[in-house]
Order: C-alpha cells, then structure tokens, then sequence
C-alpha cells in the first residue's frame, strides 16, 4: 500500500493527511484509508459535468463516497481492473480525468469507470445492456482499438467491446466471497 509522495499542489501523490509513516528515500510512501467526505450532490455534479445519460450504479456511488483510497486493483483470474484513485484532497479528479478522456464512448453508451490492467484500456458499463435496477454489464475495451483519426461506430464498439461481467455487482460478488472465509 504505498504511492509516490504528493509533493505539489496539482499532482498524483499521496495527500499528507493519507500519508502513514515516513516517505522513503525514492519519494514513496505508505497510505491509510480515511473517511471519505464526498457528497451524494458531488458525485451528482460531476455525473452531470461530464453528461453521462445515468447515473452511477449504487455499489459504485457507495466506493466514491466511503474511503479515500488510492491503489485500488481487483484481481481475478486472469486480468485485473484498477478503479480511479480517490485522494482525499480530489477525490473525483481520476474519475472526472477518466470520463473526460473517454467522453465518445460515454455518447455511444459506454461509462467508463475503471482501466484494464496496466491502462490497457477503460473498463466500462455497457447502459444499453442494463441488468436489474441501475446496473449494467461490465465491457473493456483495448485502447490500441480506440486511437483512430475518425471516432468508431456504436455498431463498430460494440464489436470491440469484450465482455467481462453481466452487471457491476456480478463483478464485486466474487470478491466479497473471498473475503467471507
């Protein structure tokens, strides 16, 4: 659990209240999960800043709005999906970086919310395949796809798109049951 160090205002690093013990010798530093103090009203906010069609699935609101957390990368067999870090001096900033960057695929109905492996790609739900009440199936898409002079077709994405998980909460469920033994 350690991250480089914050050393100015406007970069990544690990906030000072986050920081647990002393920053090493290359700049890194352990960090503690804090309180988080983000708003129902600021997720909203930045849902509509960067005009996403729906909002959050409730389980991804509940991430943003729990801990400030940085590192977060769930494993499973085979891949791993880092989630945005949420710093508690921006805690919306790699979320708000991620939709920014990915604003195309969020007109196409694709909401980014995580990358793939090492940023191989955006890790996305899919809101015209939505599964039970606010969620939706969980797609990733290889950014090499994605870099083109022209931006792809619905139809084209949607060849594109690998699926990982019918819904967000099938993504979690394995998770939480290896944490109940």
């Amino acid at each position: 659990m350690s991250h480089p160090a914050k050393t100015e205002d406007e970069d990544y690093g690990v906030p000072k209240d986050m920081q647990d013990g002393a920053i090493d010798e290359e700049g890194w530093v352990r960090w503690r999960m804090l309180a988080s103090m983000v708003t129902e009203d600021e997720i909203r906010r930045l849902e509509q800043s960067c005009g996403l069609p729906v909002p959050v699935p409730p389980l991804y609101r509940a991430y943003l709005s729990t801990r400030y957390v940085m590192n977060v990368y769930l494993r499973f067999d085979g891949f791993v999906i880092g989630l945005p870090d949420l710093p508690s001096d921006r805690p919306l900033r790699d979320l708000q970086d991620l939709w920014v960057a990915w604003k195309p695929l969020i007109a196409e109905g694709y909401i980014p919310f995580a990358t793939y492996e090492d940023d191989a790609g955006p890790v996305c739900w899919d809101i015209r395949k939505p599964y039970g009440a606010h969620d939706y199936a969980v797609v990733w898409f290889d950014h090499e796809l994605l870099v083109h002079n022209e931006w792809p077709s619905r139809e084209q994405l949607e060849d594109w798109a690998v699926p990982l998980f019918p819904s967000f909460r099938d993504m979690l469920t394995p998770l939480a049951s290896s944490h109940d033994s």
